[in-house]
């Protein structure tokens, strides 16, 4: 006669199984990340900067064509300039909340530019094969094989220094790490059961891919957009810095620093610190949650 099992040497489940039971995985995913306290930590700071950027030219009205005051140059922080004032007098927390919508517009717009066309060629490439995959990821890696920040230096060099040149060069040089990604997870899924019976049911190439395989590969693309983010505002800075991004007298927070960092030696250390503080706290933003997004979609952490 067998024996019955103690209810105390019973398995127990995680809490979280019973918790996320019912969820579909994008809820799931969703709620690991806010259970994550470092995700948490760099919402806060995404959602600051993002208001910032937004809400700045509606209730702050800003010129800074005009905005200049020679007899307030180079001022500390005080009730008037919070942050003091620069080499002209400007008011650097004012330029600073306007310079977040140009940094942060740089960054989610080549990123965005840079998301539609890698990832078409990457499932172009992992689908297609034979020479169309050779010659596409052929010149990929003719792309990886420069440095990024050189590239984009090179590009804006050659097609002429501006915002909008900035963001075509910061998406050229990030194309290829679209295109790896989708290549390798098309090649992953298309002999997977779920393909095959799709196309075995006589579905097209264009429908397969766009219904089957390409919702497959967002959650890598979804965590890559987002440290891309960061990436993209340091390239927009260094190209800011040495002239080849935004010019004259567009608030940009590289184009501050360069403009400052002169004072260094002169104790004006505000001039460039809070510039460089604003560049540093929204990339740190944005790796915080590119990692904690990377855990949450791991399928091995799904229950």
């Amino acid at each position: 006669m067998p024996q019955s099992i103690p209810v105390s040497s019973m398995i127990e489940f995680p809490a979280a199984a019973v918790t996320l039971r019912g969820r579909s995985p994008l809820e799931a995913a969703w709620h690991r990340l806010l259970a994550n306290r470092v995700a948490r930590g760099g919402l806060v700071i995404i959602v600051v900067f993002t208001l910032m950027a937004v809400l700045s030219p509606v209730l702050l009205p800003y010129n800074p064509k005009v905005d200049a005051d020679l007899l307030a140059r180079l001022k500390p922080p005080s009730w008037i300039h919070p942050f003091g004032t620069d080499a002209l007098g400007r008011d650097i927390l004012m330029r600073i909340l306007h310079g977040a919508r140009v940094s942060l517009g740089l960054g989610v717009g080549s990123v965005a530019l840079a998301a539609v066309v890698g990832s078409f060629l990457g499932l172009l490439a992992g689908y297609a094969g034979g020479r169309t995959d050779l010659c596409l990821m052929f010149c990929m890696d003719i792309l990886l094989a420069f440095p990024a920040t050189l590239l984009a230096i090179a590009i804006v060099a050659m097609i002429g220094p501006g915002l909008r040149n900035s963001l075509i060069a910061i998406s050229v040089v990030s194309i290829p790490f679209y295109a790896r990604i989708t290549r390798g997870e098309v090649l992953a899924l298309k002999e997977r059961e779920f393909v095959t019976a799709a196309r075995g049911l006589g579905g097209s190439a264009r429908r397969i891919l766009l219904w089957h395989i390409f919702p497959n590969t967002l959650p890598p693309l979804t965590v890559q957009t987002t440290l891309a983010v960061a990436f993209a505002i340091l390239e927009a800075a260094a190209l800011g810095f040495l002239g080849l991004g935004a010019q004259p007298p567009t608030p940009e927070w590289g184009a501050m620093l360069a403009d400052s960092y002169k004072f260094f030696t002169s104790g004006a250390w505000w001039a460039f610190f809070f510039p460089g503080a604003a560049i540093m706290l929204s990339v740190l933003g944005f790796n915080l949650v590119g990692d904690a997004l990377r855990d949450a979609l791991d399928p091995r952490l799904r229950t």
